[in-house]
């Protein structure tokens, strides 16, 4: 159900001078107790994501076969040995025998298997079909060979109960060290790690410090880029390190050195419909974690981690997203599952749009700067022609044919219907074949990676009874952005975000420092007065320590913020302004109601804070602030 289908009244009276007493700040911007009463309208109610099931195996008398019986053998505790991967061609083998007689089931054995060619495992075109693990790891340590496990045009088809890990000790994605010195004008500085130092330069991506007590990211200026001219190795763990550009890191401070970002995404899947991925745990990888994209639609992670083995040590897990949905079809489930200790954001889920055309006639347009991995288009696709500040032309029709031409980046589209007689260069593509609408995320824990928790960029949504806890930036970010070689998102409507406990977010204070974030950036670095949030709704969710505002909103319609409790006790990891208020601007419809705040009292107390030329219609009431 779409955000439209729940009414919206639109008859909220404007704060007054008078009602609450606001203060002016610069570029129109005011301050409200949360206290004092405004506005009396009926508050909106968004309905969120609707229950949908995923259809099981429908199998009962296909064969059961073993990978035993195909050759394969639980190697991973000896080194990797030369010559043919025999673990990979055991699964190949079993495999095609599988989809030769329609198998009902394959079972792994409990054991370590190592994957020595790099190359994928894939699952091609499977129907009522399930991979039993059994507990099994498959453990890979070359980049080359693409993804680590490939899932794709399966049909009714469980994956479960294994494992996807890295060997470290072979190439390491990251190391932890320590900042030891700085030379005085910061041309070189000196690092001590935990094991062997690396001394190759290019394995140098990007330097992270580290909480001292949580070993995870948040502490602290990021840098990236500075690619080291020289390393001196001054023992086996220390080196010097000379970079391109002078860097301040901190002296004493714990780094983590990247090594990968997007090298090797461990599980990949593409084309799948009714697929359930259970109890699948990723250790480590050098890349994403779980990533899907084109014409996929219901599937689910039940039960799945990403999150360092019981017990042992790391410094990372992926390096960079945890759940990454480029496009779908939408109906998607994440329940019970773990993000942690990744290089990116926890969970990013949107769909990718183009920007940037030529007007060629009156059916022609040409995509330029085009990237067809990430905005495919095909014939048949309806598609929408937006404007540099993504709000609507009211132009949509399906396209008759697409030509792409990958040496000079760019796609010709024909489109069934006239197009508009000026269309602007930097115009946005929206390809409404995808929508990754209805998303039901439950009972999950995001923790300690060092970015976002959850991206939200979609319709149709249920954030409900999960746990955030120490990510870097923003729990929560909704955030379409437009720029000619990067854009995506199709905004946000119809979310529910309820029943979450979120502690400590946003430690790095990014933004200035919301937990929860709605903004859009287009070119410029500017957000946009169009409301590509409509209708969402957080109520009863427990908010702690953080460093900025709880909500910081822009560009939306209809946002009900009720029924939350907000607690700043201690003193802020970064000091940021607005802390624990509300901030808004460039909306309509904002309501504040029945929501609690503790602070202590040398903190500053929690305010609305508003831009009285860009934010209409406000209620808030029945608020508590206690000291």
């Amino acid at each position: 159900m779409s955000a439209a289908s729940f009414a919206v009244p639109w008859s909220l009276a404007a704060p007054t001078p008078g009602s609450a007493a606001p203060i002016a700040r610069d570029s129109g911007w005011a301050e409200h107790s949360l206290t004092e009463s405004i506005g009396s309208a009926a508050t909106p109610r968004a309905t969120g994501a609707q229950p949908f099931t995923i259809d099981a195996p429908a199998n009962p008398n296909g064969p059961v076969f073993h990978l035993a019986d195909f050759g394969a053998i639980a190697d991973g505790v000896e080194p990797p040995v030369d010559g043919p991967d025999r673990n990979l061609a055991a699964l190949q083998a079993a495999l095609d025998q599988c989809r030769k007689t329609k198998a009902a089931r394959l079972v792994v054995g409990r054991g370590i298997y190592r994957c020595t060619s790099g190359e994928s495992i894939v699952f091609d075109g499977f129907s009522d079909f399930t991979f039993d693990g059994g507990g099994a790891t498959f453990l890979f340590h070359l980049i080359e060979g693409g993804e680590g496990i490939s899932i794709k045009n399966c049909r009714r088809s469980v994956f479960s109960n294994f494992n996807l890990d890295w060997d470290c000790a072979i190439d390491p994605p990251a190391w932890v060290g320590r900042v030891t010195e700085l030379a005085d004008d910061q041309s070189n500085f000196v690092m001590r790690f935990e094991t062997a130092a690396p001394l190759d330069p290019k394995v140098w991506v990007t330097m992270n410090p580290l909480d001292e007590e949580l070993r995870a990211p948040g502490a602290g200026t990021e840098f990236d880029g500075f690619a080291p001219t020289k390393i001196e190795k001054l023992d086996e763990q220390t080196v010097r390190v000379w970079p391109t550009e002078p860097i301040n890191p901190i002296v004493g401070r714990l780094y983590l050195l990247r090594h990968y970002t997007y090298e090797k995404h461990a599980v990949v899947m593409v084309g799948n419909s009714h697929l359930s991925l259970r109890n699948v745990n990723i250790y480590t990888f050098p890349g994403e974690g779980f990533v899907t994209g084109g014409d996929q639609h219901h599937f689910e992670l039940v039960d799945c981690r990403i999150a360092p083995p019981a017990n042992e040590l790391r410094s990372i897990t992926t390096t960079a997203d945890g759940f990454h949905v480029g496009q779908s079809q939408g109906f998607i489930r994440l329940e019970r599952c773990e993000f942690s200790f990744m290089g990116d954001d926890c969970v990013n889920i949107h769909d990718n749009i183009h920007m940037g055309v030529r007007r060629v006639d009156d059916y022609t347009l040409v995509a330029t700067n085009f990237i067809d991995w990430r905005t495919p288009f095909s014939a048949g696709d309806p598609v929408e022609l937006r404007k540099a500040d993504l709000s609507p032309t009211g132009f949509t029709a399906k396209l008759k044919s697409v030509a792409v031409d990958s040496e000079k980046s760019e796609a010709t589209l024909i489109f069934s219907q006239k197009l508009p007689t000026r269309i602007a260069n930097d115009a946005i593509l929206f390809n409404r074949r995808y929508g990754s609408r209805n998303v039901i995320v439950r009972n999950c824990y995001f923790h300690e990676n060092r970015a976002r928790g959850i991206l939200c960029n979609s319709a149709d949504w249920l954030v409900e009874d999960n746990r955030f806890f120490h990510n870097q930036f923003a729990a929560m970010l909704m955030q379409p952005y437009a720029f000619p070689f990067d854009a995506e998102g199709f905004g946000a409507r119809n979310v529910i975000i309820r029943g979450n406990k979120f502690e400590s977010s946003n430690s790095y204070g990014a933004d200035d420092g919301p937990v929860i974030q709605l903004d859009t950036k287009v070119v410029g670095d500017a957000s946009t007065a169009y409301p590509l949030f409509d209708g969402v709704l957080l109520e009863k969710n427990e908010f702690t320590e953080m460093p900025g505002p709880v909500v910081q909103a822009s560009s939306f319609k209809n946002l009900v913020i009720r029924n939350n409790r907000v607690t700043n006790l201690k003193e802020a990891p970064v000091a940021e302004k607005m802390r624990g208020s509300i901030r808004a601007e460039l909306g309509t419809g904002l309501w504040v109601e029945g929501n609690s705040w503790t602070t202590q009292e040398d903190i500053e107390p929690p305010r609305l804070y508003y831009n009285a030329d860009t934010v209409r219609s406000i209620a808030c009431r029945a608020n508590v602030l206690k000291t």
